[in-house]
């Protein structure tokens, strides 16, 4: 059952570590790409799931519908599979673009799999630099720090080394209010905040 946003899933943690993965629905990212799979007569010119590797993910729905994650770990391109299946076999690939509102970027998220096909890895001038990226990773990594149990200094020094260990001891609140603000928008971007970084 899908989850405001997102799908629930079970994740093998120990084998993933921080590479987890997040599937986005359709209504929510409006990058998704829907398609529609046909068997494929020439492997020239088809999807083929294989052809990805490490990059590949899919999550198979209750419904019954795939949905497919390319990603490298920064960057990454979903498709949401209407009919058919991606994984027996190469596959054509119909997509389902319709109306005007949020065409242009399932128009972008096309050139990305265009540019990943042609190219076998992302192409990264089709991804605008992120600037806050960096911080969404430190917070939720804080985070997870915080549900694991440790302290505002264990998680400053996890996350920023020995300097802030040094700046700890001699009794600088930089660190400790950097942690803090870091918890606080964690904290927003779990009670459903997250929702603006793909609005």
């Amino acid at each position: 059952m899908p989850a405001i946003g997102g799908y629930p899933f079970a994740l093998d943690e120990v084998s993933l570590g921080d590479r987890a993965r997040v599937f986005w629905r359709p209504d929510w990212d409006k990058s998704v790409l829907l398609v529609r799979t046909l068997p494929a007569y020439s492997v020239e010119n088809a999807f083929d799931l294989h052809r990805y590797g490490g990059l590949a993910n899919v999550l198979i729905l209750e419904e019954g519908f795939e949905v497919v994650l390319l990603t490298d770990g920064v960057r990454h391109l979903q498709l949401f599979v209407l009919e058919g299946s991606v994984l027996s076999g190469p596959v054509y690939l119909r997509y389902a673009l319709s109306g005007f509102k949020h065409l242009e970027s399932r128009i972008m998220s096309l050139r990305r799999l265009v540019g990943l096909h042609q190219q076998g890895r992302f192409v990264q001038k089709l991804y605008p630099i992120e600037t806050k990226a960096e911080r969404w990773v430190y917070a939720l990594r804080a985070y997870d720090g915080y549900a694991a149990g440790a302290s505002q200094r264990d998680i400053a020094i996890a996350l920023f080394g020995e300097r802030a260990a040094e700046e700890w001891a001699d009794g600088s609140d930089f660190m400790r209010l950097k942690v803090r603000r870091l918890l606080g928008y964690a904290r927003r971007m779990v009670e459903g905040a997250y929702g603006d970084l793909i609005s």
